[in-house]
C-alpha cells in the first residue's frame, strides 16, 4: 500500500530530561499526533505478524539560497535534488516508524527491509510505501 501525507517532514527529536523523567519536545509531540491523525484518515489496514518492507520518500522544502537558485529550478521543479543537508535521515524515519506502530504494522520490529530518501520539493510531504514479505 501507498500512502502520501501532507504534513512537513519532521526529525526525531531528542529527548529531554526533567527532574525526575524523560520528556519529549511538544512540538514533536504536536508533530507525532497529526502525522498519526493523517495516516489513521487514510485507513490502514495493519499487518499483524511477518516481515515487512517499508519505504520512505521525505520532501523537504528547499532552502532560500536553492530555492532562488535559476540553474536549478527545474530540477526542483521536478523534485530531483537530494538533500545532503542534516537532519540525518535515520531522524526522520525513526519518527515515522514510532508514528505508524500500532497502525500499519503491529511492532516496527517486523520491519525486514527498508529504503528511505529526502528530495527537496516545493510541497513538503511524507510518502510512505509498505508491503509484507
Amino acid at each position: 500500500m501507498r500512502y502520501v501525507l501532507d504534513i512537513e517532514p519532521k526529525p526525531q527529536s531528542r529527548p529531554r530530561f526533567g527532574k525526575k523523567r524523560a520528556y519529549e519536545d511538544r512540538d514533536m509531540l504536536a508533530w507525532k499526533r497529526r502525522f498519526m491523525y493523517l495516516l489513521k484518515s487514510k485507513r490502514p489496514a495493519m499487518i499483524e505478524n511477518g516481515p515487512i518492507a517499508v519505504l520512505l520518500t521525505f520532501y523537504v522544502y528547499p532552502p532560500q539560497y536553492l530555492a532562488k537558485s535559476k540553474g536549478r529550478a527545474e530540477a526542483l521543479r521536478n523534485e530531483e535534488i537530494y538533500v545532503d543537508k542534516r537532519p540525518d535521515l535515520d531522524n526522520y524515519t525513526k519518527a515515522v516508524w514510532d508514528c505508524s506502530n500500532g497502525i500499519l504494522f503491529k511492532d516496527d520490529g517486523q520491519i525486514a527491509v527498508d529504503g528511505n530518501q529526502k528530495l527537496y520539493s516545493f510541497n513538503p510531504r511524507v510518502e510512505l510505501e509498505i508491503f509484507e514479505l
